[in-house]
């Protein structure tokens, strides 16, 4: 019944039929928001993932606080003020790229994941937008531990310690997969910035209310409660989201190694969200070049996941190397340590890498040597 019930899963994720489909690897591919600029964009988007054999997306609907998507559309019993993404500027007003993406990725036989920024509030410039929450709440911006805020004109943080901040996001949320029928949500920066962040006043005053302690950057409670605080985040959009939307598959992308910086320096346990069944997909965004790294954040996120699919998170690019482009025979063979170690399926960042690779000449069959619909195989001998 275990393999049962996850092949059931897996064919949800990938937007298959039960009686149809066998049960098969999972490609998704991460659509950064720069990419959902225009209609011809998000076409010429989905037309290139559907060549290359992928079956999922993972599109960004909220980049830093922002939307590229029509708040409370139908149904607007959920709060979310936010506003249009500065990337749809110069766009019609009635453009709307999720649902154009949801529209061609279905046609497609693809399922649509909305990616989501979760407490990551400003993108390398401060927001003008009078909705936007750091003008509406600059009080929920979060601090270091020497007393500082985070320069809104950086990339500054809501500090998830701040329980009205959870219940912010969360409405948010729910407003979009209320009014999109999405196959999943995808949470991303669902933690906190680092250790030395995250001591907002009204996090503090929460901190010892609940604890009467006063927090110290090395203390193991204040440490244990910074964790305790994203969990609840996403237990809170685990239930409310599903109730919203049953069915609605919940993902998130996370430090690979559940231990270390992970639980350590971002508070992301999320070796927890499995054990309680918060989300029904993990994608460790296993990142690293180096093969013996790389398999063992991978076996280590398969064991902890258990009957749950762990899509392997894989770049394109090399992240410790000026961003190199990788070549066709790495990414074949991190794809190939993927499978050998249990992962059921790869998530590729990102699609704007991708774009780079077949524009330098790389063919479906170098990419995937299978159809999207075909059983699991393999691609080096």
């Amino acid at each position: 019944m275990q393999q049962l019930g996850c092949s059931l899963l897996f064919l949800m994720l990938i937007g298959g039929s039960v009686q149809a489909e066998p049960f098969v690897e999972g490609r998704a591919l991460w659509v950064p928001a720069w990419e959902m600029t225009s209609p011809a964009g998000i076409r010429r988007m989905v037309a290139l993932a559907e060549e290359y054999n992928l079956n999922s997306l993972f599109v960004q609907v909220r980049y830093r606080g922002d939307t590229l998507y029509q708040p409370n559309r139908r149904d607007s019993s959920h709060y979310n003020p936010e506003p249009r993404s500065r990337y749809l500027r110069g766009q019609s007003a009635d453009f709307d790229p999720l649902a154009l993406a949801i529209e061609l990725a279905h046609e497609a036989g693809m399922s649509l994941h909305a990616w989501v920024t979760c407490f990551e509030i400003t993108g390398g410039y401060a927001p003008g937008d009078d909705t936007h929450v750091v003008n509406q709440h600059r009080e929920w911006v979060s601090y270091s531990n020497r007393s500082y805020m985070m320069p809104l004109g950086s990339r500054a943080w809501l500090d998830p310690g701040i329980s009205a901040v959870r219940d912010y996001t969360t409405e948010v949320f729910l407003d979009l997969v209320a009014n999109y029928e999405v196959d999943g949500l995808h949470l991303d920066y669902v933690r906190y910035h680092g250790h030395e962040m995250g001591f907002n006043p009204l996090a503090l005053a929460e901190y010892r209310y609940e604890t009467g302690l006063a927090p110290a950057d090395s203390d193991l409670k204040w440490a244990d409660w910074r964790r305790a605080k994203i969990t609840d985040f996403v237990r809170q959009i685990s239930l409310e989201a599903k109730r919203v939307r049953p069915g609605l598959i919940l993902s998130a992308a996370v430090f690979a190694g559940r231990t270390g910086t992970a639980y350590n320096d971002v508070s992301q346990d999320w070796g927890r969200w499995l054990d309680e069944g918060l989300i029904d997909l993990l994608a460790p965004m296993a990142y690293s070049t180096n093969d013996t790294t790389l398999a063992q954040q991978l076996s280590d996120a398969v064991y902890v996941a258990g009957e749950l699919p762990v899509y392997a998170g894989l770049t394109l690019v090399d992240f410790s190397n000026d961003d190199r482009p990788l070549s066709v025979y790495e990414v074949n063979r991190h794809s190939h340590i993927a499978r050998l170690h249990g992962a059921a399926g790869v998530a590729l960042f990102s699609y704007t890498a991708l774009k780079e690779m077949v524009a330098a000449g790389l063919t479906p069959e170098q990419l995937f040597s299978g159809k999207r619909s075909e059983p699991v195989f393999e691609v080096i001998d």
